[in-house]
């Protein structure tokens, strides 16, 4: 039976797999967890730019800045395994000690054999790359980011039982540095790097069909993904899909009905919420998938609204990414930083920042409120000045006249509202009793910092996360 570290928690349940669960809601080492998260693309900041480890830190700093749950940075096979049967753990380590100081939680992009779709020589050992005959090969290749891109043959015997060693050093690094240091800083294994694009995209480079190529490739995530069950460490292990083919939803059921990967989210680039909303209730619907956006463009002017509604719903929603390379060598792809290149803010950055931090602060709520009981203002797309909303037993009459944008969940004892501007809310039918300003600490334990005034109107200070107790009039 498949062990799973992911646990459903609301009302509507079904039977998954000899398991009773219900509805989606992501845990990691057995507590909630929610899913804020964004993109550090250190791979290119070390290959194409020559930097250490020990000068990513910055990077790691500028990441905390907005106010994110979890940093997803990438660990490569060849960091892994730099030469045949020998095996390094600096770098997920360095990157383990950043995220501590810095307040995030790391989930590690394993990229091995597929980085979008493509067999690439920046992360591959080269005992792998020229060894043709143990490690068979589509046909095509040519040189690009990170030197040459080549297509390795799916589930090829020598190549997953040598990627699989390599995946149990990198798991035994993290469960190794965790028994030492504590604190399960490594929530979880991204399992490659939208590898449906060998099956999907690049089908006239290498002459093979989706119907070729999918069985192999769904049977490698498999095993893969067993190797990081099998290491003991709690880690949820999830797969990222593009969204350039019509099959998608149904290939990532096909995934999450392995017993190695645990769920699949996509990665869509586009900005309308609408259709975020429709991908991320395709997902839901996928038995035992916790919902999320994976990647999603980071210039997006309304990155605080795509993810405000995707947390409002119980799901999880990533940047891509903290910020871009100044490589010229990949200057028209990779312009999606929410920071520019030299660390200056983007226009929407400040933005991005302040709605993620009162969802930081109220990260517990968010994790474990049902979605019924979670109301957001002014994040559907289009500005309004004030509306009224239903959480389960309360109504919220919410207005601004900065543009802010805000939310209400409601708890056992009141209510968790903030907003990212001076903006007011009132409630009717409730007579408030107390107001607590504050925050939720890592372990998911309210910490007031102060009280607020109670009353029949409440003057949101902005980023400022009130708790309100109240009686029905």
């Amino acid at each position: 039976m498949k062990y799973l570290v992911i646990i459903f928690l609301v009302s509507c349940s079904y039977i998954l797999r000899g398991q009773e669960k219900e509805n989606s809601r992501l845990t990691v080492a057995g507590k909630p967890f929610l899913m804020l998260g964004a993109q550090l693309r250190t791979d290119f900041f070390l290959q194409l730019e020559n930097k250490t480890p020990e000068e990513l830190e910055p990077y790691f700093e500028l990441a905390s800045r907005l106010n994110i749950t979890v940093l997803q940075v990438p660990v490569s096979w060849r960091d892994v395994e730099p030469e045949k049967g020998v095996y390094s753990g600096r770098l997920p380590e360095t990157y383990i000690r950043y995220c501590e100081k810095y307040g995030m939680k790391l989930e590690l992009l394993w990229f091995g054999s597929y980085m979008c779709g493509f067999s690439v020589e920046g992360y591959i050992p080269d005992y792998v790359r020229k060894d043709t005959v143990s490690f068979p090969r589509l046909r095509h290749r040519f040189n690009g980011w990170l030197g040459e891109h080549f297509f390795l043959a799916p589930d090829s015997p020598q190549l997953v039982e040598r990627e699989s060693r390599a995946l149990e050093a990198l798991m035994a690094t993290v469960k190794n540095y965790n028994g030492i240091h504590g604190g399960n800083t490594v929530t979880g294994i991204q399992v490659q790097n939208e590898p449906d694009m060998l099956a999907t995209r690049h089908n006239a480079l290498h002459g093979l069909s989706p119907d070729e190529l999918w069985p192999a490739l769904i049977r490698m995530l498999d095993k893969l993904g067993r190797v990081v069950k099998a290491s003991g460490y709690p880690a949820y292990t999830r797969v990222n899909l593009t969204t350039t083919y019509p099959d998608y939803i149904e290939k990532g059921k096909a995934i999450v009905a392995t017993e190695g990967i645990d769920f699949v989210g996509l990665d869509p680039y586009e900005n309308r919420v609408d259709s975020i909303t429709r991908k991320l209730e395709a997902l839901a619907a996928i038995p035992g998938n916790y919902a999320h956006i994976a990647e999603n463009g980071g210039e997006y002017e309304n990155t605080d609204i795509l993810a405000l509604n995707a947390l409002s719903m119980g799901y999880g929603y990533s940047v891509f990414e903290v910020v871009t390379t100044s490589h010229p060598f990949l200057k028209e792809w990779t312009h999606r930083g929410v920071y520019n290149p030299d660390f200056s803010p983007k226009p929407h950055t400040r933005r991005t920042a302040d709605a993620f931090g009162i969802i930081r602060k109220a990260w517990y709520p968010f994790a474990t409120a049902a979605p019924q009981n979670i109301v957001v203002f002014n994040a559907d797309g289009d500005e309004v000045a004030c509306a009224r909303k239903n959480t389960r037993s309360a109504t919220v009459s919410w207005q601004t006249d900065t543009g802010g944008v805000a939310f209400a969940v409601e708890l056992d004892d009141g209510l968790m509202v903030a907003s990212t501007r001076a903006d007011s809310m009132r409630f009717p039918g409730l007579a408030v009793k107390k107001v607590e300003k504050g925050l939720y600490d890592p372990a998911g334990q309210w910490v007031a910092k102060g009280t607020g005034i109670a009353g029949g109107e409440l003057n949101l200070a902005p980023g400022t996360v009130y708790r309100i107790y109240f009686t029905r009039k």
